[in-house]
């Protein structure tokens, strides 16, 4: 039997990996192609370090631990990807200075799940959403939090983007990359007609 070095095993795994992320583009371009529009603009960049396990974005690239992504079903790697695009989206590529990180994350991610929700993009079981707060934006969703029992018990699949720098510092945000973000969100109301108008009309306020 012919043992192979580990870095060869996760070279091989992040290749694999990042052939599955690609292929979920490939499956929007025919089924949902707001979010082939968006994806071209991130570049997928597997990440072996051993201090980073999740998957996140600094607005220019999707970044994704290898061996996170094999422990993903179908669905909740289409999810993820997507909620990270629209993560850009939403501008959430910067923080406001917040008592929680956590609960700012979680806001966040309620926002963008909307936003799928409203696209028909599936949402896992766990996913961070309060039927409650649907309609308001990620400040409200925060504020309205606080009166949450226990937050901790709510998870959220990813590295929030301004985060990010902690676990990869040269992935420092960008308020440049944030704008560039802002003015793709603006020109795809232009361009289609096919948004749900929840999506359409977040996209044109950003």
């Amino acid at each position: 039997m012919v043992m192979m070095p580990d870095c060869l095993l996760t070279d091989d795994c992040a290749r694999q990996e990042l052939v599955k992320w690609q292929a979920d583009r490939d499956t929007w371009a025919e089924t949902l192609p707001v979010m082939s529009f968006f994806s071209q603009f991130l570049m997928l960049s597997p990440i072996t370090d051993q201090y980073f396990g999740s998957a996140s974005t600094d607005g220019k690239f999707l970044y994704f631990c290898p061996r996170y992504s094999a422990t993903l079903t179908e669905e909740s790697r289409l999810y993820l990807q997507a909620h990270l695009i629209w993560h850009c989206v939403a501008g959430h590529l910067t923080a406001p200075l917040v008592a929680s990180r956590h609960r700012w994350h979680l806001a966040c991610d309620h926002e963008v799940n909307t936003l799928l929700l409203a696209l028909g993009v599936a949402l896992p079981v766990d996913a961070p959403l309060f039927p409650v707060c649907v309609g308001r934006n990620a400040m409200e969703v925060y504020r309205w939090l606080e009166g949450h029992p226990d937050t901790s018990l709510e998870v959220t699949a990813d590295t929030h983007p301004a985060e990010l720098w902690w676990h990869l510092p040269n992935a420092q945000p960008d308020v440049r990359v944030a704008m560039l973000w802002r003015h793709r969100a603006h020109l795809i109301t232009k361009a289609t007609h096919e948004l749900p108008e929840r999506v359409a009309k977040f996209c044109e306020v950003r």
